[in-house]
């Protein structure tokens, strides 16, 4: 009967050249400084973290064409840069050699090589470096947005001097507004802690249009307020931007105002702004819940970076310069944070089964790890985990480094 250790043994290699371990040590532990103080008997061991793991090992090569593999052998001990050690009784590890590999070669041990071979754990590089803090940079061309939307509102809209039928057609349309928002608010699943002051605030500001709608900035910084709020009303940012989403086409059913007149065309301009002021505090708000959010694959990341943009391009080409110029900084600087955090994301794909199976047997074909069943199954919105369908396409996660 074989030992349970020794089924357990691999097949020593290096950079994938194979050869015979005849012994093997190595050194572990931390690394420690040791203070001794004058005066005091007591000495202090300051622990100054894990030590680098270091293995010898004493490696043999041998046959009548050993030539050839101990030459492949030094090409892949010189080749630069971390390589893969298969270690007989430790497995696959990222190594480096910490000193030059001892060859010895005799006439008396004809066929055969000897090398003293000694790694040392590669790691990671984790010195800190400089990063650009892309969702600060995000917030700050939001704010800025913000700012530009609202002085531009306040030189539009106004009530003043103008018949009580102008009036009472921009209250209306304000109304319109609020019922817009509430409708955008009753399709989330909120956030139970803030959900009652956000209904009270909407209430207040409900009542309040009938003076508002004679103060053009008090009336600008209560819509945006609203819409604002809808950004944190959601279980998560992506929840956010789905409701924000909702109001980025505010307006289109609402019946044009003809501007025979110069009244009239008062009339449209408090209409056009009311639309407006909306829809891009919408899409000022939703860039901010975009560079909020987590996503948890390219694709997902790539579909939103594309609609705030999108959102942002459209609402700038109607816009004054200074509105224009804020909202094209604003979607420069969301489509750099969701592209640089979004680079190393996975990315969604396709796959068939060839026949039904259980989802963990799915799982572990498809991933090579089984627990990942659960993620399969929500995914890809399976009924029972005990069938999982084959010969119909599923989506799956797949590793990737690139983002366009």
């Amino acid at each position: 009967m074989i030992s349970p250790w020794r089924q357990q043994l691999q097949r020593a290699k290096f950079r994938d050249v194979a050869f015979f371990v005849r012994s093997t040590d190595g050194q572990v532990g931390r690394r420690t400084v040791l203070h001794e103080y004058p005066q005091r008997d007591d000495p202090y061991s300051e622990d100054m973290g894990r030590r680098a793991r270091e293995f010898t090992i004493e490696a043999i090569i041998i046959g009548p064409d050993y030539f050839k593999v101990r030459d492949a052998l030094i090409d892949a001990i010189e080749t630069p840069g971390p390589g893969t050690l298969i270690h007989p009784y430790r497995g696959r590890m990222e190594v480096v050699l910490s000193q030059p590999a001892r060859i010895s070669e005799s006439p008396e041990e004809g066929g055969l090589v000897r090398f003293s071979l000694t790694f040392v754990e590669a790691g990671k590089n984790q010195q800190p470096s400089a990063r650009a803090d892309t969702r600060t940079q995000v917030d700050q061309a939001a704010a800025n947005a913000t700012s530009a939307v609202a002085a531009d509102f306040a030189k539009v809209f106004s009530v003043a001097d103008k018949p009580e039928f102008v009036e009472a057609s921009a209250l209306a349309v304000a109304r319109n507004v609020t019922a817009a928002i509430t409708a955008v608010r009753s399709g989330m699943i909120p956030d139970l802690s803030v959900i009652a002051e956000y209904t009270a605030a909407a209430f207040g500001v409900s009542n309040a249009l009938g003076s508002l709608i004679r103060s053009p900035a008090d009336l600008a910084s209560n819509i945006m307020g609203l819409v604002q709020g809808l950004r944190g009303l959601g279980r998560s940012p992506l929840a956010g931007f789905d409701a924000l989403a909702g109001l980025f086409g505010y307006g289109s059913d609402l019946k044009p105002v003809p501007t025979t007149t110069v009244v009239r065309r008062a009339q449209a301009a408090n209409q056009a702004a009311l639309v407006i002021l909306t829809r891009q505090t919408a899409a000022i708000e939703g860039a901010r819940a975009a560079a909020q959010a987590d996503y948890e694959s390219y694709n997902q990341a790539i579909t939103v970076r594309d609609k705030i943009a999108d959102q942002l391009d459209s609402e700038a080409q109607i816009a004054p310069e200074a509105v224009y110029t804020a909202l094209i900084d604003l979607r420069a600087a969301t489509v750099r944070d969701i592209t640089a955090r979004g680079a190393d994301l996975a990315r969604i794909s396709s796959i068939t089964l060839p026949s039904t199976m259980p989802a963990v047997v799915a799982a572990y074909r498809i991933y090579g790890d089984a627990t990942k069943e659960a993620e399969l199954v929500t995914r890809n919105r399976i009924r029972h985990p005990g069938f999982v369908p084959g010969g119909a396409p599923l989506e799956v996660l797949a590793a990737s480094k690139a983002f366009s």
